[in-house]
């Protein structure tokens, strides 16, 4: 694995046969294996609102996302962390036949959104889980 970090924000893993690119707003990891399927967008940034829990601040964050681009969702929202320092949700949806898995992670003051956007589910996916149960913030 290597590694992928974000000043004074947060790290993340990524396999070996995935490399990124780096845009204004967002950063792309994508696999340069020949079978590869998608493509994981994050970006980050400070969450609006002071006063909600990271979990509220995670979950509010999707529920935007969902409205703004019409995305039909496929499955319920999956809380893979939740305390009162952090907060990890995900959710499956698809938006023109296209498989999407979003994730926000917060801490209630930080945000981090990824997108896993591919042609359909494949394997692939286990390595996206992997790099998102890598994520940590930078204290």
């Amino acid at each position: 694995m290597k590694q992928y970090t974000v000043d004074h924000w947060i790290t993340l893993e990524y396999p070996k046969v995935f490399e990124y690119q780096e845009e204004e707003t967002y950063v792309s990891f994508y696999s340069t294996d020949e079978n590869a399927m998608g493509t994981l967008q994050l970006s980050i940034y400070e969450s609006d609102s002071e006063e909600l829990t990271p979990y509220e601040a995670a979950e509010q964050e999707i529920n935007l996302l969902v409205e703004e681009f019409g995305i039909e969702l496929t499955g319920a929202l999956e809380v893979r962390r939740n305390s009162t320092k952090e907060a990890l949700l995900a959710v499956d949806g698809k938006e023109e036949d296209i498989f999407l898995r979003i994730y926000a992670y917060s801490d209630g003051e930080r945000l981090v959104l990824l997108t896993y956007s591919a042609e359909r589910e494949t394997l692939e996916i286990e390595e996206i889980e992997a790099m998102i149960s890598s994520l940590t913030w930078i204290q």
